[in-house]
């Protein structure tokens, strides 16, 4: 984890194999779930929004309706299904691609022609893993949001100008430093976990089932001690 966060950090480390890595890493991390973050986000958006609309009402909790939406919508939900999406599926190609190339002696290849396995290998799923948490989390949010509008036009005739102003009214700049800094957090160690574990297995090829599995149960950890952490920081 140091070595990784020193060579975030590190001007020199990006050179152009790595930048070539951190593009193909992004597209592939990225771009290629769009289509499901999509189905994902209008199908919860709306499921949720109707459980919090009619919660609000038999509660008498109506003029919170808005806070209730950001702060599960996009507080809660969408980093958490994110970073769950990309763990399921670059978490365990990342650990496989790692053990595979430990197992083949591929590292010890590279390190045999000086190549920086940190800054050739680890650093773009690193960086791809957080870029990726970050803007997605965004995004899942937003079509979220957008889902629970059409809900609202559908069995409330909710208005537009109304719904944004809500939502508008609601949002403060805690809400975005909270999103960001769990996105960064969770995009940081849903790469650098599977890495971790592909490098902590046997060399034998029945070890690598073992280690996509260790890494991602330490996946889940992660993911749910930073959940608990955001949530003791807002509420204590």
């Amino acid at each position: 984890t140091y070595q990784c966060l020193i060579k975030l950090f590190k001007k020199n480390a990006y050179n152009s194999a790595t930048k070539d890595i951190l593009v193909k890493q992004i597209y592939f991390t990225s771009v290629e779930i769009l289509p499901l973050l999509v189905l994902i986000g209008t199908l919860f958006g709306g499921i949720i929004t109707a459980l919090i609309v009619n919660l609000a009402f038999e509660y008498g909790l109506k003029d919170h309706i808005g806070t209730l939406l950001i702060n599960i919508i996009v507080n809660e939900f969408a980093p958490l299904a994110t970073v769950v999406i990309i763990a399921l599926r670059s978490g365990a190609a990342i650990s496989t691609e790692i053990a595979v190339m430990k197992v083949s002696n591929e590292l010890n290849t590279l390190k045999a022609f000086d190549i920086n396995i940190i800054e050739y290998l680890f650093l773009p799923r690193i960086i791809s893993g957080i870029i990726s948490v970050v803007l997605l989390s965004f995004v899942l949010g937003i079509i979220m949001l957008f889902s629970g509008y059409l809900y609202l036009l559908l069995f409330f005739e909710t208005g537009l100008d109304f719904y944004l102003r809500t939502i508008v009214h609601t949002i403060d700049l805690n809400d975005f430093a909270l999103l960001f800094i769990k996105s960064i957090f969770f995009g940081f160690f849903v790469t650098l976990i599977p890495i971790y574990s592909g490098l902590k297995t046997t060399m034998s090829y029945t070890g690598i089932p073992i280690s996509v599995s260790a890494g991602m149960l330490r996946i889940i950890v992660t993911i749910t001690s930073i959940e608990v952490a955001s949530l003791l920081i807002i509420y204590l």
